[in-house]
């Protein structure tokens, strides 16, 4: 038989000191963690431990949600990592289109006519899309009304055209150069519009026509990691 004081086979578990009178908490203190440490390593199919362990059980677990938190943390930073780096490895896309025709527009005309339009594909990732247009214009006689410049967006899926940008200027010869920028989300298609409307008071007897050059799209679709630009209303 183990003398007291001395530790079982099991687990290193002592047995308590006995003494004339029990000392009943110092007992139990004595072998509290030694047996929680014996039925943690037996639970798990582990070999029973040459002496007490450290953290208990209640220990062991908070520390182990805790690294499963940390865990979660880091995993959705690297994701977005992955994701920053997968917009930074994409390649950006630009064209410059221009009308490959004369166009004429009468002097009465007050509702947007298209004269020229390009079609941005989709893409996998969020870009960042900046748009200019560029318009030059006469009139056929010496008439210097106003003319309003549009610089348009058509959704996907939208079937009408919607001002991103307006420009209104008057003279006999006029030159209007606009701009906006806006995200395009992944997977969207949109389509870019140049037109032009009469402003001014003019009558049919004038006619607006392209002057020197024709109307004109420069556009860039830039990867874009960043927080969503919404475009700027036109009211």
């Amino acid at each position: 038989m183990t003398a007291p004081g001395q530790s079982t086979p099991w687990g290193k578990i002592p047995i308590p000191t006995e003494g004339k009178v029990p000392d009943v908490p110092v007992d139990l203190a004595a072998v509290a963690d030694p047996i929680d440490t014996l039925l943690k390593n037996m639970i798990g199919g582990a070999t029973a431990p040459s002496g007490p362990l450290s953290p208990t059980l209640i220990e062991a677990s908070a520390s182990i949600g805790s690294l499963n938190s940390t865990q979660s943390t880091q995993q959705s930073q690297i994701n977005t990592m992955q994701g920053q780096i997968g917009a930074l490895s994409a390649a950006p896309w630009a064209v410059a289109t221009a009308r490959t025709s004369n166009f004429t527009l009468s002097g009465n005309v007050r509702t947007p006519t298209l004269v020229h339009s390009y079609q941005v594909p989709s893409f996998t990732q969020r870009r960042l899309l900046v748009a200019f247009g560029n318009l030059c214009v006469a009139w056929s006689d010496s008439t210097t009304a106003s003319v309003r410049a549009r610089l348009q967006l058509r959704a996907d899926g939208a079937t009408a055209y919607v001002d991103r940008n307006q420009h209104i200027q008057t003279g006999n010869e006029q030159a209007h150069t606009l701009c906006f920028i806006e995200t395009v989300e992944a997977g969207k298609s949109i389509r870019v519009g140049l037109s032009v409307d009469v402003y001014g008071a003019a009558t049919s007897k004038s006619t607006l026509m392209t002057q020197e050059v024709d109307p004109r799209l420069y556009l860039i679709a830039l990867p874009w990691s960043g927080a969503a630009v919404p475009y700027l209303a036109v009211t």
